[in-house]
């Protein structure tokens, strides 16, 4: 019974954290220009730190996640970025409601609308230190929630 009652809690946890996700992804879809502050904040944080740093090779590191930044944390990557997000958590949503009730397809459902997500931001931001910063926070938590689902797919009907 301990199984059953870590696997439903888990999932309604999953299916509250994705419901905040796609929350969230529909206020910055709704207002880009939010992202115009991090940006800003993103890199006078950076220049104070290629400031006080007093290795040259950090110094290229930082001009180039500089200008990464500078690049990719734009008003319409982030609309095109938060709508990639707000589909592939709605589908996520959808299969962690059906993993809840313990259906096969919840786990496709799941996997794919994680997959999209994670491979649409990366296809939006890139695969430089930017799309990795913004990133991975959702990929943590879309592995973890996947192997979890994973490892339990014996228990699915």
């Amino acid at each position: 019974m301990g199984i059953t009652r870590a696997y439903s809690i888990l999932g309604f946890m999953i299916t509250l954290i994705l419901s905040f996700v796609i929350a969230s992804n529909i206020e910055s879809y709704s207002h880009p220009e939010s992202i115009n502050f991090l940006r800003e904040s993103l890199l006078e944080s950076l220049e104070f730190q290629k400031e006080n740093s007093n290795n040259p090779t950090l110094e290229e590191t930082f001009d180039k996640f500089i200008s990464d930044l500078e690049y990719n944390l734009n008003e319409r990557m982030y609309k095109k970025l938060s709508l990639v997000r707000i589909i592939g958590c709605i589908v996520a949503l959808f299969g962690s409601v059906f993993l809840r009730q313990r259906k096969k397809i919840g786990l496709h459902l799941f996997l794919g609308g994680n997959m999209f997500v994670i491979m649409g931001s990366f296809y939006f931001l890139g695969l430089g230190l930017s799309g990795w910063v913004i990133n991975f926070s959702y990929l943590v938590f879309a592995t973890l929630s996947t192997l979890y689902f994973f490892r339990k797919r014996a228990y699915l009907i």
